[in-house]
């Protein structure tokens, strides 16, 4: 397996402001529009996307959607951009906003697991997940963290995994190569997921267990790995409504409905 050099100088800011441009165009359209707005994570776009056209079907509003990465999308919010909705994939980025008054009540509406996805020459199994990870000859993709929760809850796995392997959590500190959760894919483009094995850049992504499922589905020849109860980081994702927005609530109430729930489950969210 090859090595790679991954050039990062400026990736953060560039990040940064290209997820600030889209959010600030975005509410400008919804402006001129007069739709509501769905600020939610980059995870949830699938489900998001089939769950408006539900509500639509039943009398609902058209939201204008932005998706990615949750951390990013609050700090938006906090900038001033005004979403009726932020469905986040960490509750703690919707009851911090709730603290401050952005947004109303944060409720969970969903789950995600952590599943390691490995390129078809990779041998990966329960038995030697945390040895073969390690290892300097395989390279580990993950997602961001602080700018997406995947990536903070990758982290946590890691820390689990030092329980279980003493120096886990510093081989992969230094070796994980960050190929997504800066900054949203722009409208059209590949997920970075597909992207990474399709341009031999790693060898196992460590991602939510719905994109697991998604990746699999363009290439069905990687392999998928549930990571082991012990060891995985179950995620909340949390929902909110923007106060003295009725179409943000009935939309938070129709995600948490049955109907709502039926459509997350579809999608493999618990």
């Amino acid at each position: 397996m090859k090595a790679i050099t991954i050039f990062l100088m400026s990736t953060g800011w560039l990040a940064a402001m290209c997820v600030s441009g889209v959010a600030h165009a975005q509410a400008a359209t919804s402006a001129v529009t007069g739709e509501p707005v769905l600020m939610a994570a980059g995870s949830l776009r699938q489900v998001m996307d089939e769950m408006m056209s539900a509500y639509r079907a039943q009398g609902g509003a058209a939201f204008t959607a932005q998706y990615g990465p949750s951390g990013k999308l609050r700090q938006e919010i906090e900038k001033g951009v005004k979403a009726d909705v932020f469905a986040s994939a960490a509750i703690e980025h919707n009851q911090r906003l709730a603290a401050e008054n952005r947004m109303g009540p944060a409720q969970v509406f969903a789950h995600n697991d952590l599943c390691a996805v490995a390129a078809p020459d990779v041998k990966l199994d329960e038995e030697n997940l945390l040895p073969l990870l390690a290892s300097p000859y395989v390279r580990v993709a993950t997602s961001t963290p602080v700018s997406d929760p995947m990536g903070d809850y990758t982290w946590q796995f890691f820390r689990n995994g030092e329980r279980k392997v003493p120096g886990f959590y510093s081989a992969m500190n230094d070796k994980a190569l960050k190929l997504s959760g800066a900054s949203a894919p722009r409208p059209g483009e590949k997920p970075p997921y597909v992207t990474a094995f399709e341009d031999d850049k790693a060898d196992v992504y460590l991602m939510y267990c719905t994109n697991a499922a998604a990746t699999g589905k363009v290439l069905s020849r990687l392999k998928i790995l549930h990571i082991p109860d012990d060891l995985n980081v179950r995620s909340a994702y949390g929902i909110s409504a923007r106060p003295g927005s009725p179409e943000g609530e009935r939309f938070v109430r129709f995600v948490l409905s049955p109907e709502g729930k039926g459509i997350l489950e579809k999608n493999g969210f618990n």
